[in-house]
């Protein structure tokens, strides 16, 4: 008889067991990892088609009080480049959009804006590893993080871009972007706030409510 307990075994030595993931798995991996470094008040509710994947505070809440944090994740080694060993270009798209008409049915009570980023903060993980003997997707001391508050006086986003993005709603699309690298992050290009790379042992509940 399969039991649940056998399941889970092989499904976290199979998923997670090799030391690069490809995309979808890696995602996941981020989310949790940022919660376990940020503590309990961290939650994780990306699963279930909710706008955003991890969350301070209470779901009924609004800001400050409730944080709303996107994860995404960018690395320079995948799975299906080990052969050839050829590096991938990072890079993060940050999606402005409308919000979808399931929200309102799905999560009740639940505040959120009509259109935007759908979240307070981004939190840009990024796996800058090149050796691909070495390079391990769940190690958290080769990650480094980027925040990236997409409100109040230190947010990283311009108002050039905000323009940009609001346009392209008005106009008929669903969703727009803007992109972010590691290559320009640091250097603050084109009206953009300079943002410094994080380690995980950096990062703090402290330290998300400071970025704002």
């Amino acid at each position: 008889m399969v039991t649940i307990g056998q399941i889970k075994e092989r499904f976290l030595s199979e998923a997670f067991g090799s030391r690069l993931m490809d995309n979808t798995l890696r995602g996941f991996w981020c989310e949790y990892m940022l919660a376990e470094a940020l503590g309990q008040e961290c939650q994780t509710v990306g699963l279930g088609w909710n706008l955003w994947d991890l969350q301070i505070g209470k779901a009924t809440a609004s800001f400050p009080e409730r944080i709303r944090i996107q994860v995404k994740n960018s690395a320079k080694t995948q799975p299906w480049n080990t052969r050839t060993q050829r590096l991938s270009e990072t890079s993060f798209k940050l999606d402005w959009r409308k919000k979808p008409d399931y929200f309102d049915r799905d999560f009740p009570n639940v505040q959120c804006e009509t259109e935007g980023f759908m979240c307070d903060l981004f939190i840009l993980c990024h796996h800058a590893e090149e050796d691909f003997t070495t390079s391990d997707h769940r190690d958290p001391t080769q990650w480094e993080f980027y925040l990236l508050p997409t409100r109040g006086v230190h947010s990283a986003i311009t108002p050039a871009e905000l323009d940009s993005l609001r346009r392209a709603i008005a106009t008929g699309a669903n969703r727009s972007s803007t992109i972010r690298r590691p290559t320009t992050l640091n250097r603050g290009i084109r009206g953009r706030p300079a943002i410094e790379a994080l380690s995980i042992s950096e990062l703090s509940l402290n330290l998300i409510r400071a970025s704002f």
